[in-house]
């Protein structure tokens, strides 16, 4: 494939994405993640990259591109600055082989001062007429040497300079094609293996994490959750295979996906119950833990997950109850809450609160007045602190948002937390 050829296919892929993020009609973060990872493996195995540097600045310009499609989904900047450091390894591993490589021998070692003095004492002695009394019993006892020797044994023989080899005349170099193509750095075929292999996980991350579902539900306990997420739903109906238990479903207002949670779970023969997002806390004293699944993390061990999410977490904490919250690791954010290039919240809608006929009766000034005085915000998401989560269930384990900073240090690179 030329590279013409690869670079339009490229676009094509990349523009097509970047259209439905700004549209909203790929939506979910690890189908997000996956269609990112996929976006720029294309950008490695069809444009042509010199060296590792001119590829990691390329993938940060594409990068960026789609994480301006779509702001709120910090699931393309993981992804990216997944990819980047890949490639980070695999250029620091190609500068240290060189360097290896160019390494000159070690040169040998001159001779000692004091091995060099007592063989010139033993000459000296030979020339004095007393080597024939000299052995291994009497070598130090023959006698004192001249002061002519002694100055010569205190001094290093001088080295012999080489003689200065011929200058040979430079190969001839080869004749330059007019329209020869730019080099590829040679590494990239172990760059495609890593970002195939990132790809093979990212399909495997609800299945690890729902396999844990064992360990953290136990018979005969009350499970609280809210909204609606695959990862939740997929670790509880896998616990309930071998567990009993009761889940209670927060409708999760105004959207109402908790319904749509609550009739999968009784499909899989899971008690249900579901409840209005006002009746959280006073059902929270018959809950033993809350499970909960998670839109990101950020940098400081706090979650961005539903709206209404907080108000549970708050609950919880009242009751002293578990708080669990289920996340893969492709929604790990090296941004912190402050920093103001994060943009976690979406305004949806407003009809999905209150019909746009009873916001505009009675409500506007006048007759002929076309503004009206009720603002109706609708939020999609929310921030809950750290505090307030007891454990992180990810597809490697479980993790305390105190151990959050060792994954940012373990996944990325300090130099590719701001992509542009």
């Amino acid at each position: 494939m030329t590279d013409s050829k690869g670079r339009h296919e490229f676009e094509i892929n990349l523009d097509s994405f970047c259209t439905e993020l700004r549209r909203r009609q790929t939506t979910g973060s690890t189908p997000i993640a996956r269609r990112t990872a996929e976006i720029l493996r294309i950008l490695i195995a069809t444009r042509r990259h010199p060296d590792g540097d001119s590829l990691i600045e390329d993938v940060r310009e594409q990068g960026a591109r789609m994480q301006e499609a779509n702001p709120h989904e910090l699931a393309i900047g993981n992804m990216v600055r997944r990819v980047l450091s890949l490639i980070r390894d695999e250029h620091v591993q190609e500068v240290t082989s060189s360097q290896l490589s160019q390494g000159a021998p070690e040169e040998e070692q001159p001779r000692s001062v004091l091995e060099s003095a007592l063989s010139k004492a033993i000459r000296a002695t030979a020339d004095a007429g007393r080597s024939s009394n000299v052995g291994l019993h009497n070598l130090l006892d023959v006698g004192p040497v001249s002061p002519f020797y002694q100055r010569q044994c205190s001094e290093e023989p001088e080295a012999e300079e080489p003689e200065p080899e011929p200058e040979s005349a430079p190969p001839p170099q080869p004749p330059k094609r007019k329209h020869s193509r730019s080099p590829q750095w040679e590494h990239k075929p172990r760059v495609l293996e890593n970002v195939n292999e990132l790809i093979e996980e990212l399909d495997m991350i609800e299945g690890q994490i729902s396999s844990q579902g064992l360990e953290h539900i136990h018979s005969n306990e009350v499970i609280l959750t809210m909204n609606y997420s695959s990862t939740a739903i997929k670790f509880l109906q896998e616990a309930a295979k071998k567990r009993e238990f009761q889940v209670v479903v927060a409708e999760g207002a105004p959207e109402c996906d908790g319904l749509k949670a609550a009739r999968m779970l009784a499909k899989s023969n899971v008690p249900t119950t579901v409840i209005a997002d006002a009746c959280i806390f006073a059902m929270m004293a018959r809950v033993n833990k809350v499970i909960l699944g998670a839109h990101a993390v950020l940098a400081n061990g706090g979650v961005i997950a539903a709206a209404g999410s907080h108000m549970l977490a708050l609950a919880a904490q009242r009751h002293a109850v578990p708080f669990v919250v289920l996340v893969g690791l492709h929604k790990l954010s090296p941004l912190f809450p402050h920093d103001p290039d994060l943009s976690f919240n979406n305004l949806r809608s407003p009809s999905g609160v209150v019909g746009y006929d009873i916001v505009g009766h009675g409500t506007s000034t006048g007759e002929d007045a076309t503004e009206t005085l009720v603002h109706v915000p609708n939020p999609q998401f929310d921030y809950i602190p750290p505090e307030l989560v007891t454990i992180f269930v990810t597809d490697t384990g479980g993790y305390t948002p105190s151990y959050v900073y060792r994954l940012l240090a373990e996944y990325y690179k300090r130099e590719d937390y701001a992509l542009t």
